[in-house]
């Protein structure tokens, strides 16, 4: 299968130096070069439409970043690395919403730019149908205020931060909230937007739906007023997870209490369900309730696991006691952290940012490394390179 492969740097001497900090191309792959203006590289991305562009520059202005974001709408296809000195959390989302795949912080250390081309030639194999697609991890709540929602946020945070491309989308459609514990800004658009927009679901017209919050993770927010909730058809749920799965490594849909047909669509894409809840009888009977009425919606017990939240040492209910009621094993207890969880919720920070030596970011990092383990996914892939 062939490959176009396009490279861009300020001058002959910065390009040569970048070709040599990539894996040797093969005779499948047809790779081409710009020099000199942002201008130039998005002339031969619209003109060349290549499957990758790995591009060393300074830090873009805003005009250079909509040279960047016009060529790539142009080529929905195109994936691009950008090779950057500037680390701010505010350039790399500006960078993010301009088209970029993946920003590689310069001077270059430890395989960054090896492990990051080989993230992108594996997607491109996805897309074109010979290749993995992306994990699907959905979170449900037992009962209200379980804390499923926090939950999935900033495990897709964790998942963010290990160099996994994450998804979330917000399917708690009358009221979700998702976005707020990510970031104080407003999403642009939600799934509601591309719901009533249905004709033109694609991967691009999805991803410029979404609103990036970190480096790598990006949301599907939920409908702004409940009654947008009646926009979102199953079909619409269905097809955006699909194209999700082709783009992310990671789709973790946060959903509500309600399982409707849009929500069942959603979780027949998903290769695990999160069920989570708190230490307290209430809890555990709904969440008898909800195991159930999943096995008679066909979905299997090993595709079902338990999480503990607010988990406290010493408590009256243990999560053996959960066990024996549920017939299911407790994947995880993230322990009881009010202050440091409260905090995070209520400035919409992920706690492994405002708090990350506390229990409950270690729980988290914990399942992240489960989900995805350094290295333990790697495999000879095309050029004799290492693929995540």
């Amino acid at each position: 299968m062939s490959l176009k492969l396009t490279l861009f740097a300020s001058s002959p001497e910065a390009l040569a130096e970048l070709s040599l900090k990539l894996p040797h191309a093969d005779d499948s792959t047809a790779v081409s070069s710009a020099l000199g203006s942002v201008s130039a590289l998005a002339l031969e991305i619209e003109r060349g439409r290549p499957d990758l562009v790995v591009a060393q520059t300074a830090p873009l202005g805003d005009s250079e970043l909509r040279q960047v974001e016009s060529a790539l709408i142009a080529s929905p296809a195109t994936s691009m690395i950008l090779l950057s000195p500037e680390r701010s959390p505010e350039y790399l989302i500006r960078v993010m919403r301009a088209g970029v795949r993946e920003v590689v912080p310069t001077p270059l250390t430890n395989g960054e730019l090896t492990a990051a081309y080989g993230r992108q030639i594996e997607r491109v194999l996805a897309q074109r149908g010979g290749g993995r697609v992306g994990r699907v991890l959905a979170f449900l709540p037992a009962k209200g205020g379980s804390g499923s929602t926090f939950l999935s946020t900033n495990l897709a945070y964790a998942l963010a931060a290990r160099g996994q491309r994450v998804a979330l989308v917000d399917l708690n459609l009358h009221f979700g909230d998702a976005a707020l514990f990510l970031s104080e800004a407003k999403p642009a658009q939600t799934i509601a937007d591309l719901a009533r927009e249905a004709s033109r679901l694609d991967p691009t017209f999805v991803e410029s739906s979404m609103m990036p919050v970190a480096p790598n993770l990006t949301v599907l927010a939920s409908p702004d007023t409940p009654e947008g909730a009646m926009d979102v058809t199953p079909e619409a749920v269905e097809r955006i997870v699909s194209i999700l799965r082709g783009r992310f490594d990671f789709v973790l849909l946060d959903m509500g209490r309600i399982i409707d047909a849009a929500g069942v669509r959603a979780l027949d894409q998903a290769e695990a369900v999160y069920i989570t809840l708190q230490l307290t009888l209430p809890f555990i009977h709904d969440a008898k309730r909800l195991l159930t009425l999943l096995e008679k919606l066909g979905y299997a017990r090993d595709k079902l696991h338990v999480v503990v939240n607010r988990w406290e040492k010493g408590g009256e209910i243990t999560s053996a006691d959960v066990h024996r009621s549920l017939g299911v094993t407790v994947d995880l207890e993230i322990p009881n952290s009010f202050a440091a969880v409260a905090h995070a919720i209520n400035h919409g920070i992920p706690i492994l940012k405002s708090a990350p030596k506390d229990a409950v970011s270690k729980a988290l990092r914990k399942l992240a490394d489960r989900l995805a383990p350094a290295g333990a996914e790697e495999r000879r892939g095309w050029f004799g390179l290492s693929i995540r």
